[in-house]
């Protein structure tokens, strides 16, 4: 988990590098650019709103999104009274999928939409958990109170690909840093969210790995999903092919914008300007493959064809199919002193969600399917 402390202009700027032009292969025109929501203290959903660039960049400098009223003024990078990084605009975790299931999504239509409701679901539950556990401040600096956030808002952005252009399914789930408690726009605790996201992380990954719809579509395309690694088993070889450039292409791309940021301090590049470099950051140090070449699903076909990838193979050799197990078929003394021996081995002490955290991952190895309620 991140804290992002950019204005709403850099922050457009940072979701829009984060994918490759092979994303707008999956967008229609006007597609929104993210699914805003506002959940209760109780986890419950109050209202969902669908975000263009220019609403998003304002939620990002605390506009409310619902009223276009200000949520409070963010104090700036050496502004009186903060940090000199200034104040941090939300706080961002990403809701990966293992890369051999992202394959999958890309070679079967079936299998993307059941990875869209899987990650849908994963989203979901880890935004009723932070609603559920987030706290606030209130009172006087000396004399404050903990309290629970009353509203919380969240935003959710999903790309498809990678920078380099390579099958990545991910979500970028942005938790606002502005929350209503006490009858009034206060600051999210962030030392409490960051204590908490190790079971964060576990619960998404424990939605995705034990979602019955997604594993029973795998199953009809002859492809079996490893409850422990979340990796689909007779991919995961073509794991490297599809991750061609990425750390290259990045590390580029890192460089370069560091480069135009010192030449032109206070300033935002346009889309081409971001276009150009971005090209450029491909360009320096490419294979003779033009990235083009894979810029949707049947480039990606084409290439695991290459790499000896055969559908009708993997049907008539199928894997042994892991035995689905129900969450009532677990024994809760076995669960609960597997987590607690877990805690004590990792620290001496620990919160109750570190409990959660082991919990879950300990119910996920067991290969658990079941939907998240």
């Amino acid at each position: 988990m991140i804290l992002f402390r950019g204005t709403g202009a850099a922050a457009c700027r940072y979701l829009e590098s984060d994918r490759s032009r092979a994303d707008d292969y999956y967008l229609e025109g006007g597609t929104a650019l993210a699914a805003f929501t506002v959940t209760d203290g109780g986890g419950e959903v109050l209202a969902t709103s669908e975000l263009d660039a220019e609403a998003y960049a304002g939620w990002v400098d605390w506009i409310d999104p619902l009223t276009t009223k200000s949520m409070g003024k963010p104090r700036l990078p050496g502004e009186e009274g903060t940090t000199k990084h200034g104040s941090p605009r939300f706080a961002e975790m990403v809701v990966n999928t293992p890369k051999s299931l992202s394959i999958a999504a890309a070679l079967h239509p079936e299998v993307s939409d059941a990875l869209d409701a899987a990650q849908g679901d994963a989203v979901a539950e880890i935004r009723r958990f932070i609603a559920l556990h987030s706290v606030t401040r209130v009172g006087p600096r000396g004399h404050q109170e903990v309290v629970p956030v009353e509203r919380l808002q969240t935003v959710a952005v999903v790309h498809k690909t990678s920078r380099a252009g390579d099958p990545h399914r991910h979500v970028h789930f942005q938790i606002g840093t502005r929350v209503w408690a006490a009858g009034k726009w206060r600051g999210l605790d962030t030392a409490a969210l960051f204590k908490q996201q190790g079971a964060i992380r576990a619960l998404g990954t424990a939605v995705l790995a034990a979602h019955p719809g997604l594993a029973q579509v795998l199953d009809r395309h002859g492809l079996t999903l490893d409850p422990v690694t979340g990796e689909v088993a007779e991919l995961e070889s073509f794991n490297a092919l599809m991750s061609k450039r990425g750390a290259q292409v990045e590390k580029n791309l890192a460089a370069i914008e560091a480069s135009w940021d010192e030449a032109h301090p206070g300033q935002e590049p346009g889309p081409v300007v971001h276009a150009r470099m971005t090209a450029a950051a491909w360009a320096k140090g490419r294979p003779q493959k033009r990235p083009t070449t894979l810029a949707h699903e049947d480039g990606w076909r084409d290439e695991l064809a290459e790499a000896g990838y055969d559908p009708e193979l993997f049907l008539q050799r199928r894997l042994p199919a892991h035995a689905p197990i129900d969450v009532d078929d677990l024994k809760i003394q076995t669960i609960a002193s597997r987590s607690l021996d877990r805690c004590a081995a990792a620290a001496s002490t620990w919160t109750r969600h570190t409990v959660a955290e082991k919990v879950t991952r300990i119910v996920t190895e067991h290969g658990v399917r079941a939907t998240p309620a």
